[in-house]
């Protein structure tokens, strides 16, 4: 039994392993053009087995994203647990939590030129709801930081009350995530790099206006 037992965690230590060679691969390569034969290359191990464990392609990328929302998550561990972020009120909380999208516009170009990849090849892959729940609650991880900062706000009376907080959080980190993932594949017309940052900074400024007491 104790045999068994060391097989199965050593299998699935090598299929972890492939899911963090996929999630390195994908900040290089586009879902759709990689191949589960150039993943069981990189990390050794048989495409069979990767269908195997995995299912699908897209079943292994999913795992793989997930991944990477958790590394952008850490990122910011500690940064919104220490006393520079306690001390400011909830809507000088919120403006910092709006800020983190231009970071990763600024640092990590190559995560959100992946979420642009990965939302196309998740639509033509038919990949179901189900499917997407691990996913969907990597990228909602962030959600809390939000109604924490929210929640401080309404106690301390820097920001509105009477407003659906769920519909503005998703309405603003959708506009600043599609604005940063256009920005990250580089613009098509003169001069449109030069108000990148300019643009991300006005529709944070919007929002914080609309939501500050």
């Amino acid at each position: 039994m104790k045999y068994k037992k060391f097989i199965e965690n050593a299998k699935n230590d090598r299929m972890l392993q492939a899911v963090l060679t996929t999630a390195a691969l994908l900040l290089e390569e586009s879902p759709e053009n990689l191949k589960m034969t150039d993943i069981a290359e990189k990390c050794e191990i048989g495409v069979a087995s990767l269908y195997r464990y995995f299912g699908t392609k897209s079943g292994i990328i999913i795992k793989a994203a997930c991944v990477l929302w958790q590394d952008v998550r850490g990122l910011f561990d500690g940064v919104f647990e220490c006393d520079y972020y306690r001390e400011k009120t909830g809507i000088e909380r919120l403006r910092e939590l709006m800020k983190v999208f231009k970071v990763l516009y600024i640092s990590h170009k190559d995560f959100l030129r992946f979420l642009d990849c990965f939302d196309r090849f998740i639509i033509t892959e038919g990949v179901t709801p189900e499917e997407l729940r691990e996913y969907e609650q990597s990228v909602l991880d962030f959600y809390s930081l939000f109604e924490d900062a929210y929640l401080k706000g309404c106690e301390d009376g820097t920001v509105r009350q009477d407003i659906d907080f769920r519909t503005m959080y998703l309405s603003v980190t959708h506009a600043l995530m599609l604005m940063s993932e256009k920005f990250a594949r580089g613009g098509i017309f003169e001069d449109e790099d030069t108000t990148d940052e300019a643009e991300l900074d006005f529709i944070i400024s919007m929002a914080i206006g609309y939501i500050a007491a």
